[in-house]
């Protein structure tokens, strides 16, 4: 990822804590999480290919980073077995740097949401996909909860941005994983840390990606903004 990889140079503006017990349980589905995760590429903007990760969920969607998409023409994901699909962008919101998308096939299957909100101590996984196509699960620790007050991905407007403060390492083209902890996967990556070593911060996943009835709704393709 080039510039499309957001500056963390934001501000906190609330934490909201709760217990800091950690979840007693651990337990993931590795293989199905594994599966779920794809390569995001976005060509259209000059010569460049834009890189990201992508995860399966429910109702043939995709989730990944707006900023992996904003100005494509087209978009394709690849996946784990390393067949190339062609994509649909059916969500891009530039206010949370989340987009979905529709596949013409099946990317992989999806993992579940988790619909409790995440809390400090939460220990999980993200998934981090090579050129390869081969698949790592990485542990990621909930540092806090967080609402970050930062600019959209065009760096024209003030937004703000519910999500989380998570330990781990993440690098350019990692932009888009999700964050899976017990009970399911509870946001995305979407900028790394400038300030301290593997860190990153995190958005929640919107109302509509989240309700199955309005999952099932998002059909048609949606403008996706200019190159960045």
């Amino acid at each position: 990822m080039n510039a499309g990889w957001p500056s963390a140079a934001a501000t906190v503006i609330s934490l909201l804590f709760a217990t800091t017990a950690c979840n007693s349980d651990t337990s993931f589905d590795r293989d199905l999480i594994e599966d779920a995760t794809v390569r995001v590429r976005a060509d259209g903007c000059g010569p460049r290919t834009e890189l990201g990760t992508g995860t399966a969920i429910a109702d043939g969607l995709v989730v990944t980073a707006a900023h992996v998409v904003a100005g494509s023409e087209r978009v394709e994901v690849v996946n784990r077995s390393g067949a190339t699909i062609d994509a649909e962008v059916v969500v891009f919101d530039p206010d949370l740097d989340i987009a979905a998308l529709r596949p013409v096939s099946d990317a992989g299957p999806p993992v579940s949401l988790r619909s409790q909100p995440a809390r400090e101590g939460d220990v999980g996984v993200i998934g981090l996909i090579s050129a390869d196509g081969s698949v790592g699960l990485v542990e990621v620790d909930v540092m806090q909860r967080v609402t970050i007050r930062t600019t959209d991905i065009t760096l024209r407007n003030d937004v703000e941005r519910p999500g989380l403060r998570v330990d781990v390492a993440v690098e350019p083209g990692d932009s888009g994983a999700m964050v899976h902890l017990p009970g399911g996967g509870v946001g995305i990556i979407w900028s790394r840390s400038t300030a301290t070593a593997e860190q990153a911060w995190t958005v929640d996943l919107p109302p509509e990606l989240l309700d199955a009835s309005t999952r099932r709704a998002l059909i048609d393709p949606v403008d996706v903004g200019p190159c960045l």
